[in-house]
């Protein structure tokens, strides 16, 4: 196997141990709160009708704190209450 391929294979694996233990981390994540839903951020932008910038200043101002897993925001419907409430006080939903 030449060096590339090598190369290729180890990122790979690599690829593979990190999508295990994401999978992992949510698995834990469900048993501790089967009963709660996680709204993805997409979800979120839609259910509020919000923007990416406003989004990211939400994030900013603290307005939104998200579970980071692997780098993808993840809410709890609680968490989200806040927010929504917010946006409602200021006419946006």
């Amino acid at each position: 196997m030449d060096n590339q391929m090598q190369e290729a294979v180890l990122l790979l694996r690599e690829i593979r141990n990190a999508l295990f233990s994401i999978i992992d981390h949510y698995a834990d994540a469900r048993s501790l709160h089967s009963k709660k839903r996680l709204y993805s951020k997409q979800e979120v932008l839609d259910m509020m009708n919000m923007t990416e910038i406003t989004y990211r200043r939400n994030l900013k101002k603290g307005l939104l704190n998200p579970i980071r897993i692997a780098g993808v925001d993840l809410y709890f419907e609680e968490d989200l209450i806040e927010a929504m409430n917010e946006s409602r006080r200021k006419g946006k939903l």
